[in-house]
This record gives structure tokens, C-alpha cells and sequence, in this order.
């Protein structure tokens, strides 16, 4: 649940002041020292990560459970025991500000999950895991080094150490396979390509919406993050880019030398068919994109419903 504070309930004055504070390099260590809207932004922040990483349980699951060797079955279940632990630590944080996380995991709906829209897809095989490791958690990754990095909420920032040594294995893991795969075969090169195809694009929207478009800074004025979104793109891209070209994936971007950045190849944003599973990359409004998030990926609400009722109990927590 988002907790969102009565505008009227803001001291201006004193928001602005802790502003200044942690841009000059001020720490937070304790909640008495948060203004509303800073412990507004802080768990909202805290909130999402830990919505994001249970989701992913549900989404490795078929992955796991088509892995073609005992091996590969034990870096799956490894990747789903990382990512259990990093939910632990974002919802028991969250108990420190007054959430019960036995309500937040069993009693909410489904839908209500804070989400994005590229873990809301099932990995139906090992290599389409590995391609979600390499564009995916690399997307992840990108966000939470950044916090670690940044945030000045001390607590939180410490607590993603373990959170990003863990995310880097993933990613690193997504990068060999990925390239172990594209060598081995005509048959796994051709899957590679395409669930790089289909993953690309979500990956790439993993950071939101472009800059010129962003309402609400309060993350990077009370920094949270320090970097904003198409600033966080463009990291990921400057990581992704090179990898691919140098395996010799096709994806829908390149250096720009002119802009001397990297840049799509399409213009955001575009609708995924949730019944073939292919991009229209003809132009869309924005609204229709929002609709299609509000709506969820076909796999949302399903696996959660699962998570909650069939795989997991209460006590597991």
C-alpha cells in the first residue's frame, strides 16, 4: 500500500531544508530525523523493491523447473533464493516504519502489487532466463547499484551490498550463458535472438518514462537515487550495447556519435501483442501505454495468487 501525505500536512520550509541537508552529503540513520515527505518517498522507494523482487519467484519458477541439467537447476534455484532473501530484507525494513508484512505478502491483492510490467511475463525455458539475467537483472542491477550508491537513507543503502554482490552473479551468469548459447547451435542461437527480441524493449522501459515527461523528482530531490531516469537508460545501454554487438546479437540500438550517446533504434513508447508476443513498434500514445501497465503482464496476477494460496505459507516468513 502507498502511503501518500496530505498536502497540507507538509512543512514546506522544513522539506526544503532537509533537501539541502542530504545533497550536502547528510545521512539519514533514524525515521525521528524525516520529514512526511521524505519517509513517503523512502518507503514508496522500499516498497516497489520488495514488491519487485518477490515477483520474480513466481517468474523463474517455470525456468526452473525446464532447466536441462541438474547444474543449471541449482543456478536457477540459487537466482530464486537471492532474490527471496532480497525481498526479506526490503519487507522486514519496511516493518521499521509500521508495515506488517505478513499483510503486504498474503492479505493484498494481487493486483495491487507495485510491479513492472517486464516481470509480469513467465520464463519458459533456461535460456530465456539467461537472457532475462543478462538484460533484465542488468536493468535491476543498474537501479540498485545507484541506490547503494546514493540514497541517503543510510540504513537502506547499506542493506543493498549483499542485494547488488548477489544482482552482479546474476548478471555475470546471464552474460556466459547468453554467449554459451549463441556459439553452441544454429537451434539456440535462433532462441536467443528471439527472446532477446521480446525482452529487449521491456528491459529498456525497466527505468521509466523519459525525463522530459517525469512529474515527480522527489527521489533525486531528496536524494534517494542519484541518477534520473534517462540518465539510468543510459548506463544500462552503455553496458548492453557492446556486449551484443560483441556477440553479435541484433538489438534495436547503437552509438550515436553525434549525440556521442546511446540511442534506440524506435521511439518509446511501444505496445507488446500479449497474444503473439511480438512489438508494434508503429507509433502509440502514451496513454495506451499506461493502459497496458495498469492492466499488468498476462502472468501478474496468476502467480501471485499462487505465491500467496498454494506455494508458501505464512510461517515461511
Amino acid at each position: 500500500m502507498a502511503t501518500r501525505i496530505k498536502e497540507e500536512l507538509y512543512d514546506e520550509a522544513a522539506e526544503m531544508a532537509l533537501q539541502h541537508r542530504v545533497k550536502a552529503g547528510h545521512v539519514i540513520e533514524d525515521e525521528q530525523e524525516m520529514t512526511p515527505r521524505y519517509r513517503e518517498v523512502v518507503t514508496n522507494t522500499m516498497h516497489i523493491a520488495a514488491d519487485l523482487e518477490i515477483m520474480t519467484l513466481p517468474v523463474y519458477h517455470p525456468a526452473l523447473l525446464a532447466s536441462p541439467t541438474l547444474e543449471d537447476r541449482i543456478a536457477v534455484a540459487a537466482a530464486i533464493q537471492d532474490e527471496l532473501g532480497h525481498a526479506q530484507v526490503m519487507y522486514r525494513m519496511l516493518e521499521d516504519f509500521g508495515y506488517d508484512t505478513v499483510e503486504l505478502l498474503f492479505e493484498r491483492d494481487p493486483a495491487d502489487f507495485r510491479t513492472f510490467y517486464m516481470i509480469e511475463h513467465p520464463q519458459h525455458d533456461y535460456i530465456e532466463c539467461c537472457v532475462a539475467m543478462l538484460l533484465g537483472d542488468r536493468a535491476g542491477y543498474t537501479t540498485t547499484r545507484d541506490l547503494e550508491e546514493n540514497c541517503s537513507f543510510g540504513p537502506y543503502a547499506r542493506s543493498l551490498r549483499k542485494v547488488n554482490f548477489e544482482e552482479q552473479w546474476h548478471v555475470g551468469h546471464g552474460e556466459r550463458w547468453v554467449k554459451f548459447f549463441w556459439n553452441h547451435s544454429p537451434e539456440t542461437r535462433k532462441r536467443v535472438q528471439k527472446y532477446v527480441d521480446f525482452i529487449f524493449p521491456m528491459a529498456a522501459m525497466w527505468f521509466g518514462v523519459p525525463d522530459s515527461m517525469k512529474k515527480r523528482t522527489d527521489q533525486l530531490a531528496y536524494k534517494i537515487r542519484g541518477a534520473s531516469n534517462d540518465e539510468m537508460r543510459q548506463r544500462w545501454l552503455t553496458e548492453v550495447v557492446p556486449y551484443c554487438e560483441q556477440v553479435g546479437i541484433d538489438i534495436p540500438a547503437h552509438f550515436d556519435k553525434e549525440k556521442n550517446e546511446y540511442v534506440l533504434d524506435y521511439e518509446m513508447p511501444i505496445l507488446l501483442d500479449e497474444d503473439t508476443g511480438e512489438w508494434d513498434y508503429t507509433t502509440v500514445t502514451w496513454e495506451e501505454k499506461f493502459a497496458q501497465w495498469r492492466k499488468g503482464g498476462q502472468n501478474k496476477v496468476a502467480a501471485l495468487e499462487r505465491l500467496q494460496g498454494e506455494c508458501w505459507g505464512k510461517e515461511f516468513w
